[in-house]
């Protein structure tokens, strides 16, 4: 693959404190991004192109509304949006009217400093409270001071933007950040246009790289060569899994610990799980009956304290009462729906997430994973071996191992040796893959036939 080359310098017109870049459509406003809309931008842009020279209104519509007819009191509506957006005032003045013809930028131009290009395209992190997360955001931090190449590795829906985007936030002081969202990325092919909205050069910067884990077999390469060509360059990437580039340093982003069973009353908000459930729920945990704060417990424990189904579940909370909540938690993919309207797509229902990772695992592990449905629990990697036959033990082992890093299940040791375990949701998602819906379930006792489950072999 080619390696994309940065684009074309987009020349910086810096005003007061505004950074204005035409090509990115971006304005900066002491280093934050501005809103501002298409056409007001579309306005500011033809007038500081020609600094001190009157534009006629007839030329602004023409370059505005190229093919629509509009009537002149848009275009003064649209300018004083503007104006409002420049927050104009006595002593601060950047477009001057021009009685019976025209706009003219007046503003007086300074020279940015040559580090400032920065894309407007990073978002802000996320409003509110990031529960449970704030050792995570000050490790994430440190971490990318001192390596140049750091990925935040976690499930769907753990949370891993939200940290990634709040380490960056307390490193912009420090470093320039450009932004580019990978989930935009239709394919590997599609990567190097992404990235071109970037701005990538021989002054200090941070690059997040965001939502990789579709295209890792492009960002990896990638990330390698853009290291190589720029020495002061940094790159922060989250993913699903670890890019397994060279020099990576991988955080793992781990679920928010939820409360044991028996927690109970005011006790739980210790618990982030149950701390984050119950914000978002607007409840107040302190007045919680034993009976609820059980409920919430259960609740925080069946959802692995993934932050995106406690959301979900949450927000159902509107609906059922906590205790009602926890008893239909049997079936979480036709309950944990509805999520923010603001959300990516893949952030609007645990349904949605779990095809986000499907499509990125090969049709072994698929198929490996349709099998793995039939525990209900823990599980051995014996008992893994016998479903998966016939896969010899190391292949089985392989792909265990996929699965692991691409954070679909968890493995702890175990006195009998490794144990295993789905996470929330993705065995009912496996289930229904197979056809396991509501029936059958794996048993040391009985003799497993495959093939009357529905399975295929894991290497068909």
């Amino acid at each position: 693959m080619t390696s994309p080359v940065p684009i074309a310098a987009d020349p910086c017109i810096a005003f007061g404190p505004f950074r204005l870049y035409v090509r990115q459509r971006v304005l900066l406003e002491d280093g934050q991004p501005l809103r501002l809309g298409s056409r007001a931008f579309d306005i500011l842009a033809t007038l500081a192109a020609a600094p001190g020279v009157t534009v006629t209104k007839a030329e602004l519509v023409a370059r505005v509304w190229p093919d629509t007819v509009v009537e002149e009191a848009n275009l003064r509506v649209h300018v004083a949006a503007l104006r409002k957006a420049l927050r104009e005032g006595p002593g601060r003045r950047y477009i001057d009217s021009v009685a019976g013809r025209g706009y003219s930028f007046v503003a007086t131009l300074a020279s940015p400093a040559r580090h400032e290009p920065i894309p407007a395209s990073c978002p802000a992190p996320p409003a509110g409270p990031l529960v449970g997360r704030g050792d995570a955001v000050a490790a994430l931090a440190r971490l990318v001071l001192s390596h140049r190449l750091v990925t935040l590795v976690g499930s769907g829906g753990v949370g891993k933007s939200a940290v990634a985007l709040s380490a960056v936030a307390r490193l912009s002081a420090r470093l320039p950040v450009a932004y580019a969202d990978l989930a935009e990325a239709d394919g590997g092919a599609a990567v190097p246009a992404v990235l071109a909205r970037a701005r990538i050069g021989a002054e200090p910067l941070l690059l997040v790289l965001d939502n990789c884990e579709h295209v890792a077999d492009t960002v990896a390469p990638l990330a390698e060569r853009l290291l190589q060509d720029w020495p002061r360059l940094h790159v922060l990437a989250t993913s699903r899994e670890a890019l397994r580039a060279a020099d990576e340093r991988v955080q793992r982003l781990a679920p928010l610990a939820c409360p044991p069973a028996g927690a109970g009353g005011a006790a739980i908000l210790a618990w982030p799980a149950a701390a984050l459930f119950l914000h978002r729920a607007g409840l107040d945990g302190t007045a919680l009956g034993s009976a609820d704060a059980a409920a919430v417990a259960d609740i925080c424990r069946r959802l692995d304290g993934l932050p995106l189904a406690l959301e979900l579940a949450a927000a159902r909370t509107d609906l059922f009462h906590v205790r009602e909540l926890a008893a239909r938690l049997g079936e979480p993919l036709r309950l944990l729906k509805g999520g923010r309207r603001t959300a990516p797509a893949r952030h609007r229902s645990l349904q949605a997430s779990l095809d986000w990772s499907w499509a990125t695992l090969t049709p072994a592990e698929q198929a490996l994973l349709r099998r793995l449905a039939a525990f209900d629990g823990e599980f051995g990697l014996a008992a893994a071996v016998r479903m998966a036959a016939p896969a010899r033990t190391d292949e089985v082992e392989d792909l265990l191992a996929a699965l692991h890093a691409r954070s679909l299940l968890v493995a702890r040791p175990g006195p009998g040796g490794l144990q295993c375990r789905l996470l929330a949701g993705v065995r009912e998602y496996a289930a229904g893959l197979a056809g396991l819906e509501g029936g059958w379930r794996y048993d040391e006792r009985q003799e497993y036939r495959p093939e009357a489950c529905g399975f295929v072999s894991v290497y068909d």
